[in-house]
């Protein structure tokens, strides 16, 4: 016997085309197993009705399972229910029902319990697609599940909570629940949906239309149709949108036609905001707001509480976009005053990026920069992500406006994004102070003016100016009129202190700059600005290498990198300073692989290059891999070249690189290049290179002086480790051994506390032998030893550059080269004999001979120019 035909429709209906199985949700409801109730409580398309059907398809009580489907509201519970059982076996007399939904006699219901519990198998019923909203019958269906001995399972898959005591069954854990959230496909399972739809796509774009639906079963359905007739579907993932075609058609006819007025246009009123918080409703859609959208979260209107912030609602992405288009539609004046009430609710609340969209959203650009600049949110635009919500909003910003706001607004971001003209030019118009009748907004605009011209000044021609203008952004923060906010933004003391920093590492006051770069730390990390604080501490580490202090570098080096990967590309942006300085470790540590990744990391940035420090110190890295490879030449050049890029290269960073040049060439045997620098030689570099040159003139007591600097506690231990090494060849030549030794072992004792040991590579060939000879010393310093990288195979130095070595011809070779084979063939094209390489190598000679005796066998030639030659056609040595 079959319910009244408005009484719902019996049968378990079959599984829809396409469906994707979900066993994570089996799991869920197989645990219903002791639970008298099952809700299954989700909006309109998202895939309840397929899940129970095959959920009870697979189980093995098919023939303990009914199943009834209401349709439409007209319809009476009752009889329906009554009817399922009756098909069960369950001696019911549904004509003893009544056809409405009011309570049931109690004799009636008493008996129905009574024959449940009488049947000798546990029953389960299915209702898919009624509304308890009856209190009535939600009484006596509470009793029956309660008195029917847990005989009685039943499975509600509903579009609205029923108004059963759900606490009371939460509390004795006698119900299971599946909810939206857990109907949400997974990106695997929306991939698999979208595959049975005929559709492929790339894991991201799977991940993409996923997030842009919610994983919402019947949006995933429609997407995959839509992007079907796409000739690139991936591409074409970001113009999903619930405005048009048929998932509008499914909204409008399954969930926005089925509210009543009131709620629609709740609905529509509150869809402006992507989140709705506590207060913005209200005013939005009137007092009773925030109650109703409580209401409709448990109606599954398409709308969720947001995880972690009571009280705050959002709305499914292309439910959103249909409600908005509707708006937009009906009453587009409407729409804008929606807009402009929400923009004016954030910005009393402080939120200057939801506050700027929505002015933006009305094309309120005036106001929209009104709001950047009175918030004193430069800082923020400025430190951001170029894709971050704030700059996208601006970023169509009119030049034709010339309010300062505006201005101001547009100036940041053309400095954010490196546009040093565009930024000359915008901040000239409002380098004045601006007129009287701007009001509040004359000192917030001051304030943004003077850190702008602070920031923009870090890569200026003259450290000096740099320095006076973060000062007087500084003092402007400082000042006694602190504006209508009363205390400003602390990135922007973070950013002027590394502003300043800046400026003092440029003009060579290192001690200044440090402290200036452990201020912007501290600031940084109070105001939360972590792109800030990549940035002082890779400057601290490049201080700390200028002083020698390599693991103190080290450890700065990667505590940026950590910060800026836990914020991703605009930071790591910003870590070229600490990539430099960790390239210089690698480079005194003589590790050539690893310093060279590093500099072909900063190479791949762009922004950080137009930094004079970067810049400078990047091109000084470089050099020294080009030395360790053998061209002094190229090394030179690249020198030359990175010094005449400054403007003032008699500035600290011009010094430095001429101190570097002047080094490489008196290495190569060019004393007369030491002039460059005599004027220097106060510095213990710039004493290094005069004082080698010295000793290759005959000029001892210059020698002496020079090295005296070089030797003193004031320079650096890198700086010392190289002066001994030179105090030790000198020894060396006036035949006085004892005091030779002593010179190496003073080198090596200071170069063991930061494992410097580029010195020892570039030493002279007699230094290295006597330590080879040394067994005791060798022995005492074996960390020495632990790296000697060789040059290469993935590096080329070629016409100065440091570049990607080329693909090998397709020439035969006999066995691959080893490492130290490859290390021994770099020095044979740089014309050394035996006994120098295997000084530079620290092995043995007879060690040196085995492998050169290897690299001919291999190469198929038999003489060692030949060698040279072979490799270079094959791409194992540079041209």
């Amino acid at each position: 016997m079959g319910p009244h035909p408005g009484d719902g429709w019996l049968g378990i209906p079959s599984v829809p085309s396409g469906y994707v199985p979900r066993p994570r949700l089996f799991q869920m409801l197989d645990r219903s197993d002791a639970c008298p109730l099952v809700l299954v409580s989700a909006p309109a398309g998202t895939g309840k009705t397929a899940l129970v059907a095959d959920w009870v398809a697979a189980g093995r009580e098919q023939d303990r399972t009914a199943w009834i489907t209401f349709e439409g509201t007209d319809v009476a519970f009752w009889p329906g229910l009554f009817g399922c059982l009756e098909s069960l076996g369950v001696a019911v007399s549904p004509d003893t029902v009544r056809r409405d939904d009011g309570p049931i006699d109690r004799q009636v219901r008493r008996a129905v319990a009574e024959a449940v519990c009488d049947h000798p198998a546990r029953l389960t019923v299915v209702v898919d697609g009624y509304d308890l909203l009856s209190a009535d019958v939600a009484e006596d269906l509470d009793f029956l599940l309660r008195h029917t001995g847990h005989r009685l399972r039943l499975v509600m898959a509903t579009r609205a909570d029923p108004v059963l005591p759900l606490y009371r069954y939460r509390l004795d854990d006698t119900v299971v629940e599946v909810r939206m959230s857990d109907l949400a496909f997974t990106d695997e399972e929306a991939g698999e949906l979208t595959l049975r739809a005929g559709l492929t796509l790339t894991p991201d774009s799977v991940h993409a239309l996923n997030l842009r639906t919610k994983g919402w079963a019947a949006g995933l359905r429609f997407g995959a149709q839509l992007l079907r007739l796409r000739q690139d579907p991936d591409h074409a993932v970001a113009e999903i949108v619930g405005d048009t075609g048929n998932i509008a058609e499914y909204l409008v006819g399954e969930v926005l036609a089925a509210q009543s007025p009131d709620v629609r246009a709740l609905l529509l009123a509150t869809s402006v905001p992507d989140a709705i918080q506590p207060g913005l409703a209200e005013a939005l859609a009137g007092p009773t707001a925030e109650r109703t959208l409580n209401f409709l979260t448990r109606d599954n209107v398409l709308i969720e509480p947001v995880s972690g912030r009571p009280g705050c609602y959002r709305y499914n992405p292309l439910f959103r976009d249909l409600l908005r288009a509707v708006l937009a539609y009906e009453s587009p004046d409407e729409m804008r005053r929606l807009q402009r009430t929400a923009a004016e609710w954030y910005a009393r609340d402080g939120q200057v990026t939801a506050s700027v969209g929505h002015f933006v959203a009305i094309e309120a650009w005036e106001e929209a920069a009104a709001e950047v600049v009175d918030d004193l949110a430069v800082g923020q635009l400025l430190l951001e992500d170029s894709t971050s919500a704030l700059t996208r909003s601006l970023r169509s910003i009119p030049s034709e406006l010339e309010d300062p706001a505006s201005t101001v607004v547009r100036a940041t971001l053309a400095l954010g994004a490196g546009d040093t003209t565009g930024f000359t030019n915008e901040l000239a118009q409002v380098r004045t102070e601006p007129d009287e009748s701007s009001g509040s907004r004359l000192w917030a605009t001051n304030v943004a003016v003077r850190v702008l011209e602070a920031v923009g000044a870090q890569t200026s021609e003259d450290p000096g100016e740099a320095m006076c203008l973060a000062t007087a952004a500084e003092q402007a923060l400082e000042g006694p009129d602190l504006g209508p906010t009363g205390n400003p933004r602390p990135e922007l003391f973070a950013l002027v202190l590394l502003s300043k920093g800046i400026a003092a590492l440029r003009q060579g006051r290192l001690a200044t700059a440090d402290a200036m770069f452990k201020s912007g730390v501290a600031a940084a990390v109070g105001a939360g600005s972590e792109a800030v604080l990549v940035e002082c501490l890779g400057y601290q580490a490049v201080i700390a290498c200028c002083r020698g202090k390599l693991t103190r570098a080290t450890k700065l080096g990667d505590r940026a990198i950590g910060a800026a990967e836990r914020v991703g590309v605009n930071a790591a942006d910003r870590s070229a300073a600490a990539r430099i300085a960790l390239g210089w470790v690698e480079m005194e540590r003589y590790d050539l692989r690893a310093a060279a990744d590093h500099v072909q990391s900063v190479e791949r940035l762009d922004l950080p290059l137009r930094d004079p420090i970067p810049h400078a110190f990047l091109a000084l890295i470089r050099a020294r891999l080009q030395v360790a490879h053998g061209d002094r030449l190229g090394a030179a050049s690249r020198l030359e070249q990175a010094a005449a890029g400054f403007v003032d290269e008699r500035g600290w960073l011009g010094e430095q690189l001429r101190i570097e040049l002047a080094h490489v060439r008196v290495a190569a045997g060019e004393p007369a290049a030491a002039a460059e620098v005599e004027s220097l030689d106060g510095e213990p570099e710039a004493a290094l290179v005069v004082g080698l040159a010295q000793l290759q003139l005959g000029d001892q007591d210059a020698a002496d002086t020079a090295m005296s600097r070089v030797l003193s506690k004031r320079a650096a231990a890198t700086i010392q480790v190289s002066g001994w090494l030179v105090e030790c060849a000198r020894r060396l030549r006036d035949g006085a051994s004892v005091r030779a030794r002593a010179a190496l072992d003073r080198a090596l004792t200071l170069a063991s506390q930061e494992r410097v040991r580029r010195p020892f590579h570039e030493a002279p060939a007699v230094v290295r032998q006597l330590l080879l000879r040394d067994k005791q010393l060798s022995a005492e310093h074996e960390w020495l030893f632990e790296i000697s990288t060789a040059p290469s195979r993935r590096l080329s130095v070629q016409k100065g550059a440091l570049t990607s070595a080329p693909e090998r011809p397709p020439a035969p070779v006999f066995e691959e080269l080893t490492e130290k084979e490859l290390e021994v063939l770099g020095h044979l094209a740089n014309l050394l004999n035996t006994e120098e390489i295997a000084g530079v190598m620290y092995i043995s000679v007879n060690t040196i001979r085995t492998h050169v005796r290897n690299i001919l066998r291999k190469l198929g030639v038999s003489r060692r120019n030949a060698a040279v030659r072979r490799a270079r056609e094959l791409g194992l040595l540079p041209q």
